[in-house]
């Protein structure tokens, strides 16, 4: 037998290169984590979306209705002339979609879990920056 077909003694390789294969499996790993954890997080957010779209759609005539109302004490706001009655329109209008949004929050919730609460607080929060959701349940 020649040396050459013998294997070689010791390792096979040096330290250096043992610890850049396991940082390089490691560092593989938490690449392959991360990456399921925002494609659980990306659905989420697009289930959350969607959710709220279809509940826009079967209920249109009330957020719109919230929308005019609320534009509109705001207008009489800004032209000087205050009216009460038309805040306080705008202020109920508000309510009912808020309460309407607080139970699709919690069916949201009860099918996606925890994570679900702040991913649909989240959306509710960029589609309507005036809204607040109830903090029952938090």
């Amino acid at each position: 037998m020649r040396e050459g077909s013998l294997p070689p003694f010791g390792l096979g390789f040096s330290p250096r290169d043992l610890v850049r294969r396991t940082l390089g499996r490691l560092a593989g790993r938490l690449r392959r984590e991360r990456r399921k954890r925002t494609e659980k997080s990306s659905s989420l957010d697009d289930r959350a979306a969607a959710a709220i779209r279809e509940h826009e759609q079967v209920h249109a005539a009330l957020f719109e209705r919230m929308t005019r109302l609320t534009e509109k004490a705001e207008r009489l706001e800004e032209a000087g002339t205050p009216s009460e009655s038309a805040g306080n329109r705008a202020g109920r209008a508000r309510e009912e979609v808020e309460a309407e949004l607080a139970a699709l929050r919690a069916a949201f919730v009860a099918a996606a879990g925890k994570r679900g609460r702040k991913t649909f607080d989240r959306q509710v929060r960029s589609r309507y920056p005036g809204l607040e959701l109830p903090a029952a349940g938090r």
